[in-house]
């Protein structure tokens, strides 16, 4: 009776560990998705601002979207944003939750139309996301939204998210 149930339990744990590698095998393949939009007035923008990314202690996604940025869109121009990326904790105000008067401070400050912050957060294990905002400074106008999910398990990449990032900002 004993052997049996030890024969039992084994084939339990044979079935528990192959649904396991099946799920970790799925989760590894599953490509990045993101969504967003853009719309048709930015394309007649001159100049943005890119500030630091919530989440991003270190600044490289910020740095990184900004590269793939100034890539899809040559003819915009990336002003002022050096100075918050390089070092956002000398302002005294919370870059993460912009008031309007906050916006139209550091807009006119540096000159830009719109400013693009973002933020990084895992709701998960499996998972992470990468979350873009374009808004104009004068009106507080959304121009723009991008959202990315990565998959931990294949593409944790910084550079990937950023493209990606870039990339679902499609013209509505």
């Amino acid at each position: 009776m004993r052997g049996d149930r030890m024969v039992r339990i084994a084939g339990i744990k044979e079935w528990f560990l192959l649904i396991l590698f099946i799920i970790v095998s799925v989760m590894a393949c599953t490509q990045p998705r993101g969504s967003g939009f853009l719309r048709k007035e930015f394309l007649e923008y001159e100049n943005v601002a890119i500030l630091p990314f919530e989440g991003d202690d270190t600044g490289e996604m910020s740095k990184a979207f900004a590269r793939d940025f100034q890539k899809r869109f040559p003819k915009i121009s990336i002003l002022g944003g050096r100075k918050f990326l390089d070092d956002p904790r000398e302002e005294k105000f919370n870059l993460y939750q912009l008031d309007d008067a906050t916006r139209l401070k550091i807009g006119r400050r540096v000159g830009a139309q719109a400013l693009i912050t973002g933020a990084i957060y895992s709701p998960g294990i499996s998972s992470w996301f990468l979350q873009v905002k374009i808004m104009d400074v004068e009106t507080g106008r959304m121009m723009g939204r991008s959202t990315v999910e990565i998959d931990s398990l294949s593409a944790t990449d910084i550079e990937e998210a950023a493209r990606l990032a870039v990339e679902s900002l499609s013209l509505q």
